[in-house]
């Protein structure tokens, strides 16, 4: 094995080709839709769709916009209602009855007072100068509606805050990947050729529960026309069917696909992989504890950012006189390169019959 220490791929120290990518190295989806039909009968389907799932396309607004929607929200009722009342005041006649004590609302003058007083009731606030008599009925019609529309204002617009508060969207760029996945042998003891990558939950105090993760093989190629068109999507095993893809994300880990007859990349070698056409898509998916919601980290590798024989630094070890583990993190990217010896995936699949396989995704303990 050579010591040499490296995060570097030899693939990518030669000319540099910029390869299209579905899904971005932070996990931002690169698909743009364009040329959307916009017939009658579809736009309005679409804008069926749109008002349905408002509440949700709302609380993925920034919070300069959420924050201006709560705040004009309250406003434009407390001056439409205020509009109200400012007619009322007018059609009634009030500045001729307030010497005689029979205002619809006493002490309104005019439409600053009638928005003062709009605002003042709808959030119920007592108000001992202004206030409603039962003089005219349309007044206090009006002043009930506004108190159910108020409660239930406050109630939406409550809501929408403590959503976005709640929503895991800062808890997922927690969840670290690995800048390279890599593929080497399993251990010393089995040589099958296996794609590993290491991720982390760096986030010390919110811990996650039922975490899993995914792989995803994207294939693509160049048509007669020299368009590229995407040509399948496979799932790529990681030990779910052995529940080895329910992982405890306490400390970083080695997620393993080993290239057997029904991998993806079974037959692949170092000239192949140069040469691919494929992208590789990993999830992780898992449940805030303190709050129960649920939210996917995503990271995807070309073949460029896939190292040849390579495989991971360990980065945990133990503090002998704190008597505590270390985590590294600072070679949490380093891949150290492996000798490749003539490397038969066939031989190596038959010397381990009668062999249980190890599916296990590896710790990164040292």
């Amino acid at each position: 094995m050579d010591a040499d220490i490296s995060i570097k791929s030899p693939m990518l120290e030669a000319e540099h080709v910029l390869r299209p990518r579905l899904v971005s190295k932070n996990g931002d989806c690169l698909i743009q839709q364009h040329q959307l039909p916009h017939s009658s009968q579809e736009y309005s389907s679409k804008r069926n769709i749109f008002f349905r799932n408002w509440f949700h396309l709302v609380i993925e607004w920034s919070w300069r916009c959420v924050l201006l929607l709560f705040v004009g929200g309250f406003v434009i009722s407390w001056m439409f209602f205020g509009v109200i009342y400012y007619i009322i005041f007018l059609i009634s006649g009030d500045s001729r009855l307030k010497a005689e004590n029979k205002q619809c609302i006493a002490n309104i003058n005019g439409f600053i007072s009638a928005f003062l007083f709009s605002g003042d009731f709808q959030q119920l606030i007592s108000h001992r100068y202004r206030f409603m008599t039962d003089m005219c009925p349309p007044a206090y019609i009006t002043l009930c509606i506004q108190l159910i529309f108020g409660i239930f204002l406050q109630t939406l617009l409550a809501g929408i805050i403590v959503a976005k508060l709640l929503r895991p969207k800062k808890r997922k760029k927690e969840v670290r990947f690995s800048r390279f996945a890599v593929i080497g042998p399993i251990d010393e003891n089995d040589k099958r050729p296996t794609l590993m990558v290491r991720i982390a939950d760096i986030q010390r105090k919110l811990y996650l529960a039922e975490s899993h993760v995914r792989l995803y093989i994207v294939n693509s190629k160049v048509n007669h026309q020299g368009q590229r068109e995407l040509i399948g999507l496979k799932d790529m095993n990681v030990g779910y069917d052995r529940g080895w893809d329910r992982v405890l994300l306490l400390w970083p880990i080695i997620i393993r696909h080993i290239i057997d007859e029904e991998s993806p990349l079974y037959g692949i070698t170092r000239e192949s992989l140069q040469a691919s056409d494929f992208e590789i898509i990993m999830t992780v998916e898992g449940i805030v504890e303190a709050t129960g919601m649920t939210f996917q980290a995503r990271t995807s590798f070309l073949p460029d950012e896939i190292l040849w024989w390579h495989r991971f630094v360990p980065i945990i070890s133990l503090n002998c006189k704190t008597n505590e583990y270390e985590i590294l993190y600072n070679l949490f990217d380093a891949t150290e390169r492996i000798d490749e010896n003539e490397t038969n995936l066939e031989n190596n699949s038959n010397s381990l019959d009668g062999k249980e396989i190890n599916y296990s995704n590896s710790s990164g303990f040292i």
